[in-house]
């Protein structure tokens, strides 16, 4: 098997060029022929590496960085025969969680390394891609494409990247706390699979997966390969509704709210009456109006077997529902397994 890497080591916290090294030698050591180590040092390098790497027929293209910089990689690879592999390197880590891979700051001294091992057991699925378009803008993301109130967050937040690196997830939770102050909805139109809808908006998301942020279930329905998006739509024209809408997220109540409307849609056309921003898998992406899509197991991802079951059609080869005693027998003997190797005894 032919891989490349691509590591971006601006991303996450810590730097982690070592354990990519590492990991490289234990993909050579299991006999995987690896054909380059590719270095992001700008927007948009990562795509390009990708786009090289399917244009060389390079069977399996291993991604560590944040969720924005597996977006990138997307970017080059949807529609080809390379598989991706995503590996933890970022803050957030959100597509790496819902595959309960290891993540940085948790258990594991070297989740990188402890990731690559899973997906070497795991098994390559073909998985839906979202896109968006606008403003001569064509973008592809795993997660979620994000219109207004979350979109301005992760542009506060990456107006202040010293304050990212340092204080990670909590960098999130300030900028939210900040935005939400003054943060209104405005008039929109939207169309879902063509039929409009006219809404006093705070926040739109298309969502490919259950997770949104690094422990809230937006779209607990989410399926990865269905073809179809699940789009929340937040009704709202007041800083007081966009915290109430922000507070019932973070519970799991938005789902009952009569001021969320839920749609499962293949289209979504989004315009407002005041420009609002727009996000790619936390990558700040222009502003309205935009075209938001699904483009229908478009991409090769290598999925490890601890994924959840739920996020497949089939879900075969996942780790299936869990009980409240199996999921603490499991995370017992991930914590197990992670001191023996920070003790060295492993």
């Amino acid at each position: 098997m032919r891989i490349t890497l691509i590591h971006n080591p601006a991303a996450g916290q810590w730097a982690h060029l070592e354990e990519v090294q590492q990991t490289a030698e234990f993909l050579a050591g299991k006999g995987c022929d690896v054909v380059a180590i590719k270095e992001t040092r700008g927007a948009g390098d990562a795509t390009t590496y990708a786009r090289e790497a399917a244009a060389q027929g390079i069977d399996l293209v291993f991604a560590a960085g944040g969720d924005g910089t597996i977006a990138q990689v997307v970017d080059g690879l949807v529609g080809t025969a390379t598989a991706l592999a995503v590996l933890p390197g970022g803050t957030g880590n959100v597509f790496a969680r819902q595959l309960n891979m290891p993540v940085p700051g948790g258990l594991y001294a070297r989740p990188i390394l402890e990731a690559a091992r899973l997906l070497l057991d795991g098994q390559i699925r073909r998985v839906d891609v979202g896109r968006i378009k606008g403003h001569g803008m064509n973008r592809h993301f795993l997660c979620w494409s994000g219109v207004g109130f979350d979109a301005q967050v992760n542009i506060a937040v990456e107006q202040e990247a010293k304050q990212k690196k340092r204080f990670g997830i909590i960098a999130f939770l300030a900028a939210g706390f900040l935005t939400l102050q003054h943060y209104a909805g405005t008039g929109a139109v939207v169309r879902v699979d063509g039929r409009r809808i006219s809404r006093r908006m705070v926040m739109l998301v298309a969502n490919n997966i259950q997770l949104y942020g690094v422990f809230v279930k937006m779209a607990p329905a989410a399926v990865l390969d269905d073809g179809l998006l699940d789009v929340f739509c937040f009704q709202g024209n007041s800083p007081l509704r966009t915290a109430l809408h922000t507070l019932r997220v973070l519970v799991g109540l938005h789902i009952q709210d009569p001021k969320v409307e839920i749609y499962q849609a293949r289209r979504v056309e989004v315009r407002t009456y005041r420009p609002l921003p727009v996000h790619v898998d936390g990558d700040a992406a222009g502003n309205t109006p935009i075209v938001i899509e699904v483009l229908p197991r478009a991409l090769n991802l290598l999925v490890p077997s601890c994924a959840p079951a739920s996020l497949f059609t089939d879900g075969t080869g996942m780790l299936g529902p869990e009980t409240p005693w199996e999921w603490m027998t499991r995370m017992a003997r991930d914590a197990h397994q992670a001191i023996l190797e920070r003790s060295g005894l492993s």
